[in-house]
């Protein structure tokens, strides 16, 4: 035998005692059929808002702090798209002017003066002393790398022969 109607209404609107929920429940546990029936009469019952809820929220969104709150939103992203539009514009301004500005400028009549001449001298001295260490460190390092391999070598073939 099945749960009447006016039983799962009870138990939807939570009138049943303790008795009868738990009759109620181990019915639910062995008959499909009523529990089918459960499931489908909490769906249609929330398919569906109280009528007076519409009405709340309609005038929850027609307040003047929700109203407020959403120019605030908007305005905001406004002041945003202006000001990444404006640091976009100010980019491309500064940058054709710099453009424009070195296309204009003649390199070839720049001379430099003599103090200047004698720090590009002597900075490239410094560079050259520097390639010269730098080579003459190489050639140390790949020298007595190929002592240490050398050696290295010979300790494993005395290994492997025995010492020999």
């Amino acid at each position: 035998m099945h749960i009447p109607q006016d039983e799962l209404q009870k138990f939807q609107d939570g009138t049943m005692n303790t008795d009868e929920m738990i009759h109620f429940l181990e019915h639910m546990e062995q008959c499909d059929f009523c529990l089918d029936e459960l499931l489908q009469n909490e769906d249609a019952a929330s398919e569906y808002a109280p009528s007076y809820l519409q009405d709340e929220i309609l005038k929850k969104a027609a307040s003047p702090e929700v109203q407020a709150s959403r120019k605030i939103l908007e305005t905001s992203f406004w002041m945003k798209l202006l000001c990444s539009g404006l640091r976009t514009g100010v980019g491309m301004g500064v940058a054709l002017i710099m453009l424009f500005s070195v296309s204009q400028t003649d390199f070839t009549t720049l001379h430099p003066s003599p103090e200047t001449k004698v720090k590009i001298s002597s900075s490239l001295d410094i560079g050259s002393g520097l390639n010269q260490l730098s080579m003459q460190v190489g050639s140390q390092l790949s020298e007595h790398s190929q002592k240490i391999s050398n050696n290295l070598n010979d300790l494993t073939n005395k290994i492997i022969n025995g010492g020999k």
